[in-house]
């Protein structure tokens, strides 16, 4: 099994591609199971049902699912909104 090396992205396009076309199969465990998640890392957040339909359309618009793209919108607003230190 090799490991997972994830690139940096230059827009949320791009990292959603990335997940979107991941091959799993290539980290699969030399036993025959799918590497396993940790679920107690993963929450659950409500959203008003006219966000969800707005995001459901943007997602499909792209071609992801609405998990890969509140996923990279989330990310791509922290790393906006955090100030570096240079």
């Amino acid at each position: 099994m090799k490991a997972l090396e994830v690139p940096e992205f230059s827009t949320y396009e791009e990292e959603a591609a990335f997940w979107d076309n991941l091959d799993t199969a290539d980290f699969m465990e030399e036993d025959g199971q799918w590497f396993r998640f940790d679920t107690n890392q993963a929450i659950r957040v409500a959203i008003l049902p006219e966000i969800a339909e707005e995001l459901s359309i943007k997602a499909q618009s792209q071609g992801v699912s609405i998990e890969t793209l509140v996923n990279v919108l989330l990310i791509e607003h922290i790393k906006e909104s955090v100030p570096t230190n240079q």
